[in-house]
């Protein structure tokens, strides 16, 4: 459970270090960019260095996937891009709870149309419940804040990205089914995103919207990748022992201690409001209630 809770505030920390680094070099696109490349050389070594990891790889060449069920790293890639962007105005535990509601009700959109590994799956009245309650939170959290187009329209934005996040997690799941191994679907996953903004950001600078990378910036701006494969290492270490259901609702628990840990504490911080705190406990209960209904009967 501590594994699966570290996980969910390296989260957490991910978006605060990649929106602090877009804010540095003024390019939300080119810190994606940045975090995404330096997760994909440290899987490529990864593959250089363990022969499953390999093996999972020449098992996908020889499997049977479509092109686009391949795509989920394009999700994953907006997701970073959209955090960098979004953290620095909204702050941490605002994106976090935001972000949760759009995955829960993506969760339920792609359950039901099979779009994930384990094929088409029930809508149950506690689980349009949940999501319903979810979206409540998102506007809790968001009351007494401003009504312009600013807050509103980011806002709708992370609940988009959300969405996408679920997206990812459906079309990586029928990767990895296919690999048989976690390494090579999150090196698949990686170089997908990571490809896609290369293209965005060759679009940004062939439009001159692409501004130099300053010299001089921290060291710690450039850990995002690394805490994305903490993220994921956290994951597979918990499932083994808790199984996806209690790992899944720790690492929400992580990401939302932990951004509201984060506003509070880092200077320059944006701090949670007692709406956003409210925000964040209905965000639980949420998630809580969506895993009672995916509770498999006996």
């Amino acid at each position: 459970m501590a594994i699966a809770l570290t996980g969910g505030a390296g989260s957490a920390a991910q978006g605060m270090v990649n929106g602090a680094l877009a804010q540095r070099i003024g390019t939300p696109v080119l810190a994606a960019l940045i975090s995404n490349g330096v997760a994909t050389g440290l899987l490529l070594v990864a593959a250089c260095a363990f022969p499953p990891v390999r093996a999972g790889l020449r098992r996908l060449r020889r499997g049977r996937l479509r092109p686009w069920q391949y795509l989920g790293g394009a999700c994953g890639a907006l997701f970073v891009a959209g955090s960098a962007l979004s953290v620095p105005v909204l702050g941490v535990a605002m994106v976090t709870v935001v972000q949760v509601c759009g995955t829960s009700i993506g969760g339920i959109v792609t359950d039901r149309i099979g779009l994930g590994p384990t094929g088409r799956l029930p809508v149950s009245p506690v689980r349009l419940g949940s999501a319903a309650l979810a979206v409540a939170a998102v506007a809790v959290a968001q009351s007494g804040r401003p009504v312009g187009q600013l807050a509103v329209g980011l806002v709708g934005f992370v609940l988009l990205l959300g969405l996408g996040l679920a997206v990812q997690s459906a079309l990586n799941g029928r990767v990895n089914l296919v690999a048989r191994n976690v390494g090579s679907a999150s090196l698949v996953n990686a170089l997908v995103g990571t490809s896609v903004l290369s293209l965005a950001s060759g679009v940004f600078a062939a439009f001159g919207g692409l501004a130099p990378h300053p010299p001089g910036a921290g060291w710690w701006l450039y850990l995002g990748g690394v805490l994305a494969l903490v993220v994921t290492g956290a994951n597979l270490l918990a499932i083994r022992t808790l199984g996806v259901l209690r790992t899944g609702l720790a690492v929400v628990a992580g990401q939302l201690v932990g951004g509201l840990l984060l506003d509070r504490f880092v200077p320059g911080a944006t701090h949670p409001t007692p709406t956003v705190l409210a925000g964040a406990a209905l965000t639980v209960v949420a998630v809580l209630l969506s895993g009672v209904a995916a509770r498999p009967r006996r």
